[in-house]
């Protein structure tokens, strides 16, 4: 196989276990409707559930992350999958509540191998004008997939009941690991430098500014499925199509930002997306017409389709390549470290307020991340230090 069939068949196998990983790592918003009314859990236990599981993923990351940098990625992720495949597809056999939610978290340390691995693997079998786009169709892959799983899963849980649906979905999980270990091992350049200078400080700003705004965007997504359930309408089988609807809005920004990301500043990109995102959630809460809530929630999903993907290429020309596992492992920290204060916080708020008024605080983080981006961006603008060829 040529170098650069090879190449093209390791971003496809990135993209594919993306799907697959992204689906893992959203299971639970799926079933806690259902737990909720087979187990009768609150708003409380149900944020503590994803605290604990966003706790065990932030940190696992900045793990996984390391070794990424140090070991074989092939190796590791492949063994992410056969250990996130295990403790899903092992739910089938269990009945106890709290045995289920232990498997669940277990299922955590797995799905927090690939992400930062697979980023660094994009990283490294890409040039600087196409590394935007790579990024932007391997996050297309992951929100697709997930939409698509998301609708048929309420179809799935109506005729198999959820256990069967969760074993079935964890199946492809061992074959991912055996393609990731038959895949040819690339070539790491740990000499090359960043393309980018960029002060330690503004890394750290960014660090805050990424932890600050994971706070509302968790907080949205984590309790989307019940909100959909209680005030949308939709039945708790099927709550999992509102978040096909705005992983499909996700899917619909990732392709959108292909096209553009390469040829415009990518601050400005996760700028634009971030203060859009601050007004479109103030608006599903002021707005009583399921129509419009779900057309919004889409919305909500475009403008994350295109911050995610700036806001990753903006890293990998600020990051050396022997560095970029741990990078993209701390990203992952940051924003699982938040996201494991966000559901049990919001869920809070939900229980002595309502989820609307949870919801609207949501909008708060993201409009302090907007000024914290903005900062970084005038303070980059300022630096001698601008690559003459390519804005970011």
């Amino acid at each position: 196989m040529s170098e650069k069939k090879a190449t093209n068949s390791k971003l496809k196998l990135n993209a594919l276990g993306n799907s697959y990983n992204t689906l893992y790592m959203f299971i639970i918003p799926f079933l806690l409707p259902l737990f909720r009314e087979q187990f009768h859990i609150n708003y409380v236990q149900s944020g503590l559930i994803l605290s604990i599981y966003m706790a065990l993923g932030s940190i696992f990351s900045l793990v996984f992350g390391y070794f990424g940098d140090q070991y074989d990625k092939r190796i590791i992720i492949a063994g992410g999958f056969i250990f996130s495949s295990f403790f899903l597809g092992g739910l089938i056999w269990l009945n106890n509540i709290t045995t289920i939610i232990t498997f669940l978290l277990l299922l955590a340390i797995g799905v927090s191998v690939f992400k930062p691995l697979a980023m660094a693997i994009i990283r490294e079998n890409s040039k600087e004008h196409q590394r935007g786009r790579y990024l932007s169709l391997f996050s297309a892959a992951g929100t697709g997939g997930l939409a698509i799983v998301s609708l048929l899963f309420g179809f799935f849980v109506r005729m198999w009941g959820w256990k069967i649906t969760c074993f079935l979905l964890a199946l492809p999980g061992y074959f991912l690991a055996y393609a990731y270990i038959k895949s040819k091992r690339g070539k790491e350049n740990h000499k090359a430098k960043a393309e980018k200078k960029i002060k330690k400080r503004y890394i750290y700003l960014f660090f805050v500014s990424l932890g600050i705004r994971s706070l509302g965007d968790l907080a949205i997504l984590s309790f989307l499925p019940i909100y959909a359930t209680e005030y949308i309408g939709l039945k708790p089988e099927i709550s999992a199509w509102i978040i096909a609807i705005n992983f499909t809005g996700e899917f619909l920004g990732n392709l959108i930002s292909s096209r553009i990301i390469d040829k415009t500043s990518s601050l400005i990109l996760a700028l634009s997306a971030t203060i859009s995102a601050t007004f479109i959630i103030i608006a599903i809460t002021l707005i009583t017409q399921p129509i419009i809530i779900v057309l919004l929630v889409g919305i909500l999903g475009i403008l994350q389709g295109i911050y995610f993907p700036s806001q990753n290429s903006w890293l990998t020309f600020i990051t050396p390549p022997n560095c970029q596992g741990r990078m993209f492992g701390g990203t992952s920290f940051i924003q699982g470290f938040s996201a494991t204060i966000a559901p049990a916080l919001y869920g809070w708020i939900a229980d002595q307020t309502s989820l609307i008024c949870a919801y609207r605080f949501a909008a708060v983080p993201f409009l302090i991340s907007f000024t914290l981006f903005g900062m970084i961006y005038i303070l980059q603008s300022r630096s001698n230090k601008v690559l003459p060829t390519r804005k970011i």
